[in-house]
C-alpha cells in the first residue's frame, strides 16, 4: 500500500478524545458536486408524486455517510420528512434492524388509524417487524413470509407519504440482516406508488449478492459510485498552510480516500504527516473505533488471525500468518477468507499474498490487540524470520531490517546479538527513515549493559558510538530534544583528550540547544569546552560556534572578536571551509553591530571565491559557510549576489539533512527574491522553508518560516491568504537577530493586512532599530512612518523618516539611502505632492540600480499616484480615486473578482469594469496585483 516517504517522523499518540460521531467530519462535499446534482434531481422527482431510488456505494471511508447526510439535508430543505437508520452491531442479528431503526420511532408517534391504506392483515405483518406496533397487538405477532413483509413495508411507506413526501435513508447495508436486504431489494423491484425516496449506502465488496443484484437490475435508480477524490479536490480538505509537498504526500498516502486523508491529517503532531510502519504508531481515536467495530464482527478465529496479520505486517502469506496465530494452515485459510470478505485485507492481484486495505487499518488493528499476546506473536515472527534468512548469502542486512521491528519488542537486557542486529538495521535505513533508525538505536542502548567484559574505554566507546548515531538520527527525524539528550550523554562519556570529536559533538549540541530556545545553556557549554581544550583546530571550531551563537542570540559586537579569532586560526591551519564560515559570520556580526569596518567586508569576495572552488561534498561538512556569506551579502542590500550563495547553502544542507541550516537559507532566499520582485519563486522558497522547519522539529524555526510566508502573501497582495496566515502565526518565538527579522516580516504583513497597530507592536517586540542591523533598521523606520501617516500624524512620520536617513548614512552602500528617500517621499506627499513625486522618482532610479526591484516598484507607484494627486493636504494615493473607486480598489486588493464586487455593491459587472479601467489609469498600473501594490505602497485604506 502507499505510504509517505520514510523520512517523515511518525507522530505520537493523539490526545484528542474520540469524536461522538461515527465518522470524522470532512467539511463540505468537495469533489462530490456531480453527485450532489443527482441527489437534487432525484429529490425533485418527489414533487411530481413519483418515487425515487438512490444507491450510494464505495470503499470504506470514501464519504458514503456524508453523502447520505446530504440526501437527508436536501430532502428536509425541500419539506420532505426524512427517516434515517442503520444496522447496529449491538443488536446482533435483529431482523429488519436498519428499517426498524428508521421507522419505529415515527410509528410509535403515529396512530395506526391514521395510516391510510393499511389493512388489519398489513398491521399484523408489520407488528412482527416493528416493536411499537407489536405493543398494541392483541396476541404475539408471527413472522410473515418475506414477500408479504416486503409488500407490507411498501404499503406502510405509501401510507406515510399521504400527507407529504418522505425519504427512507439507510446506511451501512453491507452489514444489514437478510430481512432488511430482502425488503430493500423488493422496494427496488417494486417501488412505492407514492412520493417516497429510498436512499441507501453500502460497500460493494462486503454487500450481499442479493443487494448488489437488486441494484443492478432496478429501474430508474440513481447510482452514485464514489471514487477516490481528484488531487485538487482532496487538497482542498487539507490545511493550505501545510507545505505543498506534504499536502501532495498526504494525498498519495490517502489514495484519494477522504476518510484516510482526515486520519492522516489528524496525525500531525509536532512534525510532518507520516506513516511509519516500524513504530506502528496509533491512529486517531475516531478512526480506531471504526476499525474496532469491523473487527468485532469477525469470528473468534478471524479475530485471532487478523491480530496475527497486524503483528506480521506485509506482505501476508497464509503459512506465516498461520504460524504466528499458532493455527494449522487448514484452519487459517477459512479465517483469511472471512477477513477478506470483511475487506480488512485484500488479495494482491497475481500473487498468493494479502495486504491490509490500508496501512492505517493495520495500525488500528495492531493497537487493539492485547499486549501480552502481541509480544508473543512478535517473538514467533522473529524466530520465523531468523530461520528463513539463516544460511542465505547476502541476506544478513536484509534480514536485520526485516527482523528489527520485532526484536525491539522482545529482546532483553544484555542481548548483544540483538544490539548488533538493531545497529546494523539502523545503519541500513537511516537515510530513508531516520526516525525508525532512532527507535532501533534507542532500543539497542536499552539492551546494552554497563558491565560488559573489556576495559572502560572499550565499553564507553561502544555506547558513545550508539549515542552519536542516535543523536544524528533524532536530529534528522525532527526530534531535537532527544538528539540533544543523546549528545549530552555522549559528551559525558567522551574523555577530554578526544580531539576533533568532542568539539564536533559540542558544536552539534549547541545548535540543537539554540533551536530549542536554550541559548543560555548552549553558551555555557561552548565556553566551558573552550576553557578545557588546548588543541588549536578544536579551539578554532569552538570559537566559530561561539561567534555564531552570539550573532544569532546574543551580542553581535562580541561575536566579531570570536569570529575574527576563528578566522585567523583557521587560516593558519589551512581550514578553508571553517575560515569561510567564520568570515561570513564576522561580516554579518559587523553589519548587525553597525561597525562594517570591523568585519572587513572587502574580504567577502575572496571567501566567496574559495567557496565556489569547493565541491558540494566538501561543503556538506559545513553547509553554514555559504549561508553566512549569503546573509552577509543580503544584509548589504545586494540580493542578486546573495541568491547564488543561498542556493548553494540550500542544496548542500538539504542533501546533508541539516534542516535548520536549510530553513535559514530558504528564509534568506525569500527575502532576496522579494527584494528582486520575484514573488513566485519567493513563494516556492517560503513553502520549502516551512517544510524544512517542520522536519527540524523546531517550533522557533516554524515561526520563522511562517513569517516568511506572511511576507510573501503581503507582497503578492493575496490578502485572504495573508489574513489566514497571520491568524495562525501568532507572535514570533525566534530569539535574537532572526527573531527581529521575523517580527519585521510579520509587521510589514500586518500593515498590508490593514492592521497598523499590530505592525507597530511587533516592531516594538523587535527592539531597537538596529536589532536586525542598520540596513534593516531603515526599513523598520519606513514601516513606522507609514503607520504614523495612516494615523494622520505626519509630524511623527517625519521623525521616522529622519531616523531612516540617519541610519542609512552609516553605510556607504546606496540601497539604504534609496529606501530612506522613499520614506521621505511618502512623508513629503502629505504636504507637497510635487516634491514627494520627485523624491519617489529619484528613489525608484536608485533602487533599480541597486537591484531592489520591489522597492523600485513601490517608489514608482508613489510617484505615479502623486503626479495625479489633488490638493496638497490630501493623503498620498487617495486623491486620484473617487470614493467609489477607492471602495472597488479595496475589494480588488482583497482578491474579489468583478462579479463578486458587483454583487457586494449592488451594481452591474460592466459598472465595475468601467471603474476598474479608471483605477488602472489613475494608479498607473496594468493589473489587479498592481492595484493591491499601489494601495499597499501608499498606505491607502480601502474604502
Amino acid at each position: 500500500m502507499s505510504a509517505l516517504p520514510r523520512w517523515y517522523p511518525a507522530p505520537g499518540n493523539t490526545s484528542a478524545a474520540a469524536a461522538p460521531d461515527r465518522c470524522r467530519p470532512t467539511g463540505p462535499l468537495i469533489g462530490r458536486e456531480a453527485q450532489h446534482r443527482e441527489i437534487e434531481a432525484a429529490v425533485s422527482r418527489l414533487s411530481k408524486g413519483r418515487p425515487a431510488l438512490i444507491e450510494i456505494s464505495g470503499d470504506p471511508a470514501m464519504g458514503k455517510t456524508a453523502l447520505l447526510a446530504e440526501v437527508t439535508r436536501v430532502a428536509r430543505v425541500a419539506g420532505i420528512a426524512a427517516f434515517t437508520g442503520r444496522p447496529h452491531p449491538a443488536d446482533g442479528d435483529l431482523a429488519f434492524g436498519a428499517i426498524v431503526d428508521a421507522l419505529d420511532g415515527p410509528l410509535s408517534a403515529t396512530r395506526s388509524g391514521r395510516l391510510e391504506g393499511l389493512t388489519a392483515a398489513h398491521l399484523d405483518v408489520l407488528a412482527a417487524v416493528f416493536p411499537s406496533l407489536a405493543a398494541g397487538a392483541g396476541r404475539p405477532p408471527e413472522a410473515a413470509a418475506p414477500h408479504r413483509t416486503g409488500h407490507a413495508v411498501r404499503v406502510l411507506l405509501e401510507a406515510l407519504a399521504v400527507s407529504r413526501p418522505i425519504a427512507l435513508v439507510l446506511d451501512d447495508l453491507h452489514h444489514a440482516d437478510a430481512g432488511t436486504v430482502d425488503v430493500v431489494s423488493r422496494l427496488m423491484a417494486t417501488p412505492p406508488r407514492a412520493p417516497v425516496l429510498l436512499a441507501f449506502a453500502h460497500r460493494p465488496r462486503q454487500a450481499s449478492p442479493r443487494l448488489r443484484a437488486a441494484a443492478d437490475t432496478a429501474r430508474e435508480v440513481t447510482r452514485l459510485r464514489l471514487q477516490p477524490l481528484a488531487e485538487s479536490d482532496a487538497l482542498a480538505l487539507v490545511d493550505e498552510d501545510l507545505p505543498a509537498e506534504w499536502r501532495r504526500d498526504l494525498y498519495r498516502a490517502s489514495e484519494g480516500n477522504p476518510g484516510y486523508l482526515g486520519a492522516l491529517t489528524d496525525l500531525l503532531h509536532g512534525g510532518p504527516p507520516g506513516i511509519d510502519e516500524a513504530d506502528i504508531a496509533p491512529v486517531p481515536p475516531w478512526f480506531a473505533s471504526l476499525v474496532t467495530t469491523e473487527v468485532a464482527r469477525l469470528s473468534a478465529t478471524g479475530r485471532l488471525v487478523v491480530a496475527a496479520c497486524s503483528v506480521l505486517g506485509e506482505p501476508l502469506t497464509v503459512p506465516l500468518v498461520a504460524a504466528v496465530a499458532e493455527l494449522g494452515e487448514q484452519d487459517a485459510y477459512p479465517a483469511i477468507d472471512e477477513i477478506a470478505s470483511h475487506d480488512l485485507i485484500r488479495l494482491v492481484a497475481g500473487t498468493g499474498r494479502f495486504e491490509f486495505r490500508h496501512s492505517l487499518v493495520r495500525r488500528a488493528v495492531y493497537h487493539d490487540v492485547s499486549p501480552g499476546w502481541r509480544l508473543g506473536a512478535h517473538a514467533r515472527v522473529a524466530r520465523l524470520l531468523t530461520g528463513r534468512t539463516s544460511g542465505v548469502a547476502g541476506s544478513a542486512v536484509e534480514g536485520a531490517v526485516e527482523r528489527a521491528p520485532h526484536v525491539t519488542r522482545i529482546a532483553t537486557s544484555r542481548d548483544l546479538s540483538a544490539v548488533a542486529l538493531l545497529a546494523a538495521a539502523a545503519d541500513d535505513i537511516e537515510t530513508a527513515c531516520p526516525r525508525r533508525a532512532a527507535q532501533w538505536r534507542r532500543a539497542a542502548l536499552d539492551m546494552l549493559p554497563g558491565d560488559l567484559p573489556g576495559d572502560d574505554a572499550e565499553r564507553a566507546g561502544g555506547r558513545v558510538g550508539l549515542l552519536l548515531a542516535l543523536g544524528r538520527a533524532c536530529a534528522s527525524a525532527g526530534q531535537p530534544e532527544q538528539a540533544s539528550d543523546a549528545l549530552a550523554e555522549a559528551l559525558r562519556l567522551l574523555p577530554p583528550g578526544v580531539h576533533g570529536l568532542r568539539a564536533a559533538v559540542v558544536a552539534e549540541r549547541v545548535h540543537l540547544l539554540h533551536g530549542l530556545g536554550r541559548s543560555g545553556e548552549a553558551r555555557v557549554l561552548v565556553r566551558a569546552e573552550l576553557a578545557h581544550t588546548r588543541h588549536e583546530a578544536d579551539r578554532a571550531a569552538l570559537s566559530y560556534e561561539q561567534a555564531w551563537l552570539e550573532t544569532v542570540s546574543g551580542d553581535p559586537a562580541a561575536a566579531c572578536d570570536d569570529a575574527a579569532r576563528a578566522s585567523r586560526m583557521a587560516d593558519r591551519l589551512d581550514l578553508r571551509l571553517l575560515d569561510c564560515a567564520a568570515r561570513g559570520t564576522l561580516a554579518v556580526a559587523a553589519v548587525l553591530s553597525g561597525t562594517p569596518s570591523a568585519g572587513r567586508l572587502d574580504e567577502l569576495p575572496r571567501a566567496a571565491a574559495v567557496l565556489g572552488a569547493l565541491t558540494d561534498d566538501e561543503l556538506a561538512m559545513r553547509p553554514d559557510a555559504p549561508l553566512w556569506i549569503g546573509w552577509a551579502v543580503l544584509l548589504l542590500e545586494r540580493p542578486h549576489d546573495a541568491i547564488q550563495h543561498l542556493d548553494r547553502a540550500v542544496a548542500v544542507s538539504r542533501s546533508a539533512g541539516r534542516w535548520a541550516v536549510e530553513c535559514h537559507a530558504l528564509v534568506a532566499r525569500v527575502m532576496a527574491l522579494c527584494a528582486g520582485d520575484r514573488l513566485t519563486a519567493a513563494q516556492e522558497s517560503a513553502d520549502e522553508a516551512a517544510q524544512a522547519a517542520w522536519r527540524s522539529g523546531s517550533a522557533a524555526l516554524r515561526s520563522y518560516a511562517q513569517a516568511a510566508r506572511c511576507l510573501v502573501a503581503a507582497r503578492v497582495g493575496d490578502l485572504d491568504t495573508l489574513r489566514r496566515r497571520l491568524a495562525a502565526s501568532g507572535p514570533p518565538v525566534v530569539l535574537g537577530w532572526p527573531g527581529a527579522l521575523a517580527a519585521e516580516m510579520i509587521a510589514e504583513a500586518r500593515l498590508a493586512a490593514g492592521d497598523p497597530d499590530g505592525c507597530r507592536s511587533l516592531l516594538e517586540i523587535a527592539g531597537e532599530e538596529r536589532a536586525a542591523g542598520p540596513a534593516a533598521g531603515v526599513r523598520r523606520c519606513g514601516l513606522l512612518a507609514r503607520v504614523a501617516l495612516d494615523a494622520g500624524r505626519p509630524d511623527v512620520a517625519g521623525r521616522w523618516a529622519a531616523a531612516a536617513e540617519a541610519l542609512a548614512a552609516r553605510f556607504e552602500a546606496p540601497a539604504p539611502a534609496a529606501v530612506a528617500l522613499l520614506t521621505r517621499a511618502q512623508v513629503l506627499a502629505a504636504a507637497d505632492a510635487p516634491a514627494g513625486a520627485k523624491a519617489a522618482s529619484d528613489a525608484a532610479a536608485a533602487l533599480d540600480a541597486a537591484g531592489l526591484a520591489w522597492d523600485a516598484a513601490r517608489a514608482r507607484s508613489v510617484a505615479d499616484a502623486l503626479r495625479h494627486s489633488g490638493p496638497p493636504g490630501d493623503r498620498p494615493g487617495a486623491a486620484p480615486l473617487t470614493e467609489r473607486e477607492r471602495q472597488i480598489a479595496g475589494l480588488v486588493s482583497e482578491g474579489l473578482k468583478n462579479r463578486e464586487i458587483a454583487d457586494r455593491l449592488y451594481v452591474t459587472q460592466k459598472t465595475v469594469e468601467m471603474h476598474l479601467s479608471r483605477i488602472f489609469a489613475k494608479l498607473g498600473v496594468s493589473n489587479r496585483v498592481g492595484v493591491a501594490r499601489a494601495l499597499y505602497a501608499t498606505s491607502v485604506k480601502p474604502g
